[in-house]
């Protein structure tokens, strides 16, 4: 699993504690988790939209809300809210996707460690 968290172009990528929505997907047959904090990306579909932009994935809005690609190795798996303090070492996940439905907490809190990442370290709570 690969996690990867964006952030504002503001320059505030050493913020302590975070909170936003997050998306789980498959592409190609690897999981990703999509992590974007509150006021970079208001709903999970541009989450998506983002990380289809930097991999030149085609994909389309077909309305203000609706997005829409065609790609043979992308499965959305859901999503839902996360809450992140790096100072306490503390991931919560919660919540679902209005348009993706929830995530898939079936070994998750696995494949968040074995990821390398930062994140990977911390205590995790779904709920």
């Amino acid at each position: 699993m690969k996690l990867i968290v964006y952030s504002p172009s503001n320059g505030k990528a050493t913020v302590t504690e975070s909170r936003g929505k997050f998306l789980q997907l498959v592409l190609d047959g690897q999981e990703y988790l999509l992590f974007s904090p509150a006021g970079l990306d208001g709903y999970h579909n541009q989450i998506l939209a983002r990380f289809l932009t930097e991999r030149g994935i085609p994909h389309r809005w077909s309305a203000a809300a609706t997005l829409e690609v065609e790609h043979p190795g992308l499965r959305i798996l859901g999503g839902g809210r996360y809450r992140v303090d790096t100072e306490a070492g503390r991931l919560e996940l919660w919540d679902d996707s209005q348009a993706y439905g929830r995530f898939q907490e079936r070994g998750l809190a696995q494949k968040i460690a074995g990821a390398q990442h930062p994140w990977s370290e911390f205590r995790l709570r779904i709920a």
